[in-house]
């Protein structure tokens, strides 16, 4: 009962409910492939993927890619992509991994200024470069 209203508080607060929202290796036919929180710099890209259910109206959502940088984060991308009123949409957005982006790294979902939910995720050196 207690997650019944949960969801149906989120609902009427954002005008839709996340079903999932995950980082991934990849994104096939909008389904994520290899979820995790773990990349390495042999890794090509770090996808993050939203599954959004029982949209009310037409909006834009913000992904906001940050890194940690001695204790701060640090912006590195704003990516706004819409979502569309309906039963369901299916988004991701994705950075590509540079030799130098080792470390913590955050991923946000905002609505607006409302933060929706966060993913903290890390990006260590492949096997090879040890």
């Amino acid at each position: 009962m207690k997650k019944l209203v949960l969801i149906f508080s989120f609902v009427l607060a954002f005008g839709y409910n996340i079903e999932q929202f995950v980082t991934c290796k990849d994104v096939k036919n909008l389904t994520p492939v290899n979820i995790t929180k773990n990349f390495t710099t042999n890794d090509k890209k770090v996808f993050a993927f939203t599954y959004f259910k029982n949209i009310k109206e037409n909006k834009t959502i913000d992904f906001i890619w940050e890194k940690d940088v001695n204790g701060s984060w640090k912006i590195y991308a704003d990516i706004k992509l819409p979502i569309f009123s309906g039963y369901r949409w299916r988004t991701y957005s994705y950075i590509t991994i540079r030799p130098y982006f080792k470390g913590k790294w955050r991923v946000s979902l905002f609505d607006g200024n409302k933060t929706v939910d966060s993913i903290i995720f890390n990006i260590s050196n492949s096997k090879k470069e040890f």
